[in-house]
């Protein structure tokens, strides 16, 4: 990141700071966006994955009150902390490069050229989007390269750089991305093409060429048992914690029961990017002002939780593993109906951990094409309620 994009961060973090030296990230938002500053940009739509990426400049912690995200520059990290608040006071990660960062890439071309070389499966939703196409390839793409760089699966070879994609051909071969030394623009590389061992391509010759040993594939499963969901373990939710932190990922037709009369609730999709910050802390407001509305949502949260795990046990193929990038670890997700008119329509997923006591821990909720993209690092999703010409994600 650039050292002036960053120092308007780092002001605009400070500006809001409270008296005992942490910002609420809530406050912040529209700040960033006012000086010009889109963390979509970075592969990010919310703060707290945001900054816990910038986890070098910025200290993440948690409002043990409000159960709400707060960061604080690490150069800020010496000040006193009070009792009520939860901190990762590590400043020391690798920033994550992406691989527009890493590579002279045009991603639209080299996303439809991986889709036409592997197998054939559907890297779209239930509308196609014509200025976003593929966008489940295009995330993949994008998320594997991080895994990969975690994983230091990167190689390199003279003037030459390569990794594995995780996608096949159709005689499932392993396909590669290649790239030389990029000497024309800011980024070290500059992307070849795709191809895969032994065909008859440039790419495939520079491959094998500078290459004894092949780019492995990311790995995501350490321990296969972990993938199975445990229907005899409890769970612990912090329901009021996993709504408000995820506002913007909550159904809207539940929104607008619960809120009825005393908040317009809107469609995302009516939303002006601009004024998405501040509707979303107005409606978090609204919430958090009557305890009744939370704890309704709870309640109905719950019960879709206990009928998620009665489909486990008639299904074991319900709870689907998947990537999440913020902690690099493989979760699972249960389907969360929450539809009152419609019981069988699943709503939004819900991410589980085992913890190392032997519980499970939900983390967040993800809306459907967020938790098909991200089951979709890890493997294909085969279930009968992720399914891609299903999901709308507009």
């Amino acid at each position: 990141m650039k050292a002036e994009r960053m120092s308007k961060i780092k002001e605009i973090v400070s500006l809001s700071m409270r008296k005992d030296g942490w910002t609420p990230m809530s406050t912040i938002g529209l700040k960033l966006i006012a000086k010009g500053i889109d963390i979509k940009d970075d592969g990010f739509d919310k703060l707290k994955p945001f900054f816990e990426s910038l986890s070098e400049y910025f200290v993440i912690g948690i409002d043990e009150q409000s159960r709400l995200p707060l960061v604080k520059c690490c150069d800020m990290a010496s000040t006193t902390s009070v009792s009520n608040i939860k901190k990762n006071t590590k400043c020391n990660k690798v920033e994550m490069i992406h691989l527009t960062q890493w590579a002279n890439i045009n991603q639209k071309s080299a996303i439809e050229t991986l889709k036409n070389m592997a197998l054939p499966e559907r890297w779209t939703y239930s509308v196609e989007d014509e200025n976003y196409p593929s966008p489940i390839l295009a995330k993949y793409l994008k998320w594997t390269f991080v895994k990969l760089m975690k994983e230091d699966k990167i190689l390199y070879s003279n003037d030459y750089a390569s990794f594995n994609t995780g996608l096949v051909d159709k005689f499932y071969k392993p396909i590669y991305a290649v790239f030389d030394k990029n000497k024309l623009n800011k980024q070290p590389w500059h992307f070849i093409d795709f191809c895969v061992a032994g065909s008859s391509t440039v790419a495939a010759r520079k491959l094998t060429d500078n290459f004894s040993d092949l780019p492995e594939r990311a790995l995501y499963i350490q321990n296969y048992d972990d993938v199975i969901y445990d229907t005899s373990l409890p769970v612990d939710v912090n329901w009021e914690h996993i709504i408000l932190e995820n506002i913007d990922r909550m159904p809207t037709e539940l929104l607008r029961q619960v809120c009825f009369g005393s908040f317009d609730v809107l469609d995302p999709s009516q939303i002006n990017d601009n004024d998405k910050a501040r509707y979303y802390d107005e409606l978090r407001n609204v919430l958090e002002s009557n305890p009744m509305r939370l704890s309704i949502i709870s309640s109905m949260m719950g019960m879709a939780v206990e009928t998620a795990k009665h489909r486990v046990a008639w299904n074991y193929k319900t709870a689907i593993p998947v990537y999440y990038p913020t902690d690099d670890s493989v979760h699972l997700i249960l389907p969360l109906a929450l539809n009152i008119n419609e019981p069988e329509e699943i709503s939004i997923a819900l991410v589980m951990t085992k913890t190392p006591s032997g519980r499970y821990r939900a983390v967040t909720i993800f809306t459907l094409d967020m938790a098909y993209s991200n089951a979709r690092l890890v493997t294909k999703p085969s279930s009968d309620w992720l399914i891609a010409e299903s999901i709308n994600s507009l």
